[in-house]
């Protein structure tokens, strides 16, 4: 039985939120609903979902659509959700760490604040299950790359000699810098490395990982 991952602070009456784990029958899922997923190039691109829905070329969505799921999918990389309760408006992000190096979680907020008025205080964001610090062994070069977008060292953990960031953690930074209040930001406690019997991850299985998906939607 597929299981569902419904992160505290966005389970609202009025849509629906989930992160998957790997294998997802999304087939399933596009039945009941419209689905707009972007193609997810590693970019800073943000797209506006308006009556357009041809997928384009992007690794965030933004959208004040009803009746309409918005997502993105991982396997390994930070699934991101954002809901504005007060303006309507929900977001998907796909934060792996060359996104996050360029911003696409601030970027996203921003063009929240700018397009639709949102407010940061009433902005609530889930980051689903992603390969946390533990098992995130990365080289000088992605360290020196998310450095320039987040200053802090914060998401940086030394291991056995090894250096390891954490992205949620970078990305958390990112979101408070933009202010964020801290009770709004839920981040889920698995990773899917440590648990890659029921999350896709790439740096476990390759490129046979298959994909998990954060979806939003609302009603």
């Amino acid at each position: 039985m597929e299981k569902l991952i419904y992160p505290e602070n966005l389970r609202h009456s009025d849509i629906i939120c989930f992160f998957t784990e790997k294998n997802f029958d999304l087939i399933k899922l596009r039945k009941q609903y419209e689905i707009y997923m972007p193609i997810q190039r590693h970019t800073d691109n943000v797209i506006v979902l308006s009556k357009n829905t041809t997928p384009q070329v992007a690794d965030a969505v933004i959208t004040d659509k009803k009746g309409i799921l918005i997502g993105v999918k991982v396997a390994d990389c930070l699934p991101i959700l954002l809901y504005d309760p007060v303006r309507k408006v929900i977001a998907a992000v796909h934060a792996g760490w060359r996104s996050t190096a360029k911003g696409i979680l601030k970027k996203t907020l921003i063009k929240m604040l700018e397009i639709f008025n949102c407010k940061v205080s009433n902005i609530i964001i889930a980051m689903g299950p992603y390969i946390k610090g533990c098992c995130y062994e990365v080289g000088h070069e992605v360290i020196e790359a998310l450095n320039r977008e987040t200053p802090s060292l914060e998401y940086v953990i030394n291991l056995n000699g090894k250096k390891h960031v954490d992205l949620a953690i970078a990305n958390r930074i990112q979101s408070l810098s933009i202010g964020i209040n801290t009770e709004n930001i839920w981040i889920s406690p698995d990773c899917t490395y440590c648990n890659h019997l029921h999350y896709a991850s790439y740096r476990f299985h390759g490129k046979e990982a298959g994909r998990q998906y954060g979806i939003i939607g609302m009603l």
